[in-house]
């Protein structure tokens, strides 16, 4: 990391501990945690990372300890969410708890190597950044802020970070349709009902419009006909839909 690099993700994290301090909510601890995994997410590949994030947790102690002193408690390995625990597995190092949720050590990332890795497409230059996020600007962008800022307390941080991940991932297009989704019509689907397994994780989620999402759940076949006739599904995105059904154990239509 460059020092302006670390100087402005300093800024950054010191930032969300001040909203931490100064709301105690789960939202400003999930975006303390989403901005530190966003930091080890992009510098993951630099060959000295944990150098460079040891660092920045240098710097940013003090804020940490005098700001949240009188908030947070101590935490354990334990408390971390299944994904998590796999995340950073084998990192030794104190852990504490804001609102039952652990913040995330800002250290704990290791170099991961690149196979195939192409200097034109990369995040370290002005041509690969352009090259990665040219697909992005398709995206809705009032859609994607809306999405970003939403935090539901109810719902694990695996599953509030993951939401995110998959509907750039669909560049903010239903993944039966393929139509762009607006602010208020986006739903994020559990592939295997969550109250079977329990799982957040990345590949169990799918962003559908909400008629879909109803359609892949619902069970009246009145209901089931009306939105058939609204939606005007193909064979192929009819075929995908029934999948989906089967996955949380209805019948196909």
């Amino acid at each position: 990391m460059t020092k302006n690099a670390l100087k402005n993700a300093q800024i950054k994290v010191k930032q969300t501990i001040k909203e931490i301090q100064k709301h105690q909510s789960v939202e400003n601890v999930w975006r303390f945690n989403t901005v530190i995994m966003g930091i080890q997410n992009y510098y993951s590949a630099a060959s000295h990372i944990t150098d460079d994030l040891t660092e920045l947790n240098y710097r940013l102690h003090k804020a940490l300890f005098n700001r949240l002193k009188e908030l947070r408690k101590e935490a354990t390995f334990q408390d971390f969410p299944i994904s998590l625990q796999k995340r950073y597995k084998g990192y030794e190092c104190k852990l504490f708890k804001i609102k039952e949720m652990v913040l995330i050590p800002i250290h704990a990332q290791r170099c991961k190597i690149n196979l195939n890795f192409s200097q034109t497409i990369c995040n370290y230059t002005t041509v690969g950044r352009d090259k990665i996020h040219q697909n992005l600007r398709a995206i809705n962008k009032q859609t994607l802020t809306r999405v970003m800022k939403q935090f539901i307390p109810s719902r694990s941080i695996e599953y509030n970070d993951n939401r995110i991940s998959r509907f750039i991932a669909q560049y903010g297009k239903c993944a039966v349709t393929g139509v762009e989704l607006g602010m208020d019509e986006w739903h994020c689907h559990h592939k295997t009902p969550y109250h079977l397994t329990k799982d957040d994780s990345y590949g169990n989620l799918m962003i559908l419009h909400k008629s879909v999402h109803h359609l892949i759940h619902l069970r009246d076949l009145e209901k089931i006909e009306v939105l058939l006739n609204s939606l005007k599904l193909n064979e192929k995105q009819l075929t995908e839909v029934n999948k989906l059904r089967k996955q949380c154990l209805n019948e196909a239509i």
